[in-house]
């Protein structure tokens, strides 16, 4: 097997680009993607899709994560976060107040407040794109630029450990959410300012950083193609509802001819569908159809 996803725990310090880029020259693929990127100084889970599994990217975009953090108090950087230029620092009086002031009731009412549906503003150093531009590449030349508050949705948000000036919280959230941007507008609640000094990505598209396999032992000398532990393209997107098709249907499937419609999860509101061969391989990806219409092809993975 060739094709399918390897879970990475990411270590802090370089960038998710650079993971991409390791994997791919430590077994000499020619597609590496991933599922998702983390910030450098961030650890933990990334989804890495090998050859035709980097055709399954667009369907992993809506999948909920979970994270552990650690937020401190006190300080703000520009970029929210530990690698930052810092922009405003408490004066010791400020935090010797909080520190005898800030009770464990009104950090939890906080953490409260921040659990459900919300609107929350994107960190002016982020991916997102102004013109066509990455906002980061635009403030590191000095022109930040704020976007207008998001939707997210934010399922879990719990209070793990608190010794002043550190909170440390588990959160799980919609696509979109930005800790760091989370990290700040809780300080803010809190009557402070604050930033993200650490964050780890725990689960993703229903895989759990305990799977994950570190970088050192993927590149490690005993590790070779063989023994890695490729998952099946799949299990790569189990969260989509999925139909077997018979040897007539797979030859018509592989050809590129009309698929009739079978039922595909149309009542839970699936926008598509896995296609399987009678061995379980994932031989396409549909859009859900209705009753005597015809499933439209998002991608088919020929033999």
């Amino acid at each position: 097997m060739k094709d399918g996803i390897i879970l990475i725990d990411k270590p802090a310090g370089i960038s998710s680009a650079s993971v991409v880029y390791r994997i791919k020259k430590r077994f000499s693929f020619a597609k590496v993607g991933h599922a998702g990127t983390l910030d450098p100084f961030a650890t933990g889970l990334m989804v890495i899709t090998v050859g035709k599994a980097t055709r399954l990217s667009r369907f992993f975009l809506d999948a909920d994560k979970r994270y552990t953090g650690r937020l401190v108090l006190g300080t703000l950087t520009d970029t929210l976060d530990p690698e930052g230029e810092v922009l405003k620092t408490e004066t010791p009086e400020v935090m010797a107040d909080l520190a005898s002031t800030l009770a464990l009731p009104e950090i939890h009412k906080v953490f409260h407040a921040f659990t459900g549906d919300f609107m929350q503003v994107p960190p002016v150093y982020s991916a997102l794109k102004h013109k066509g531009v990455p906002l980061y590449k635009l403030a590191r030349k000095g022109q930040p630029v704020e976007k207008p508050p998001r939707p997210v949705t934010l399922y879990k948000n719990t209070l793990t450990s608190y010794a002043f000036p550190h909170l440390d919280f588990e959160v799980s959230c919609s696509k979109g959410t930005y800790i760091r941007s989370l990290a700040r507008d809780m300080a803010e609640a809190l009557g402070t300012v604050g930033h993200l000094i650490s964050l780890r990505r725990i689960e993703s598209l229903g895989f759990h950083v305990d799977e994950a396999l570190t970088l050192a032992e993927v590149e490690a000398e005993s590790m070779d193609f063989e023994h890695l532990p490729l998952i099946p393209m799949s299990d790569a997107v189990s969260h989509l509802p999925a139909f077997v098709v018979d040897e007539v249907a797979r030859a018509a499937v592989m050809n590129g001819n009309q698929l009739p419609w079978r039922p595909c999860g149309e009542d839970s509101g699936a926008d598509f569908c896995r296609v399987l061969d009678g061995e379980g391989h994932l031989i396409a990806v549909v859009e859900s159809a209705k009753c005597g219409a015809h499933h439209k092809y998002c991608c088919v993975f020929n033999a």
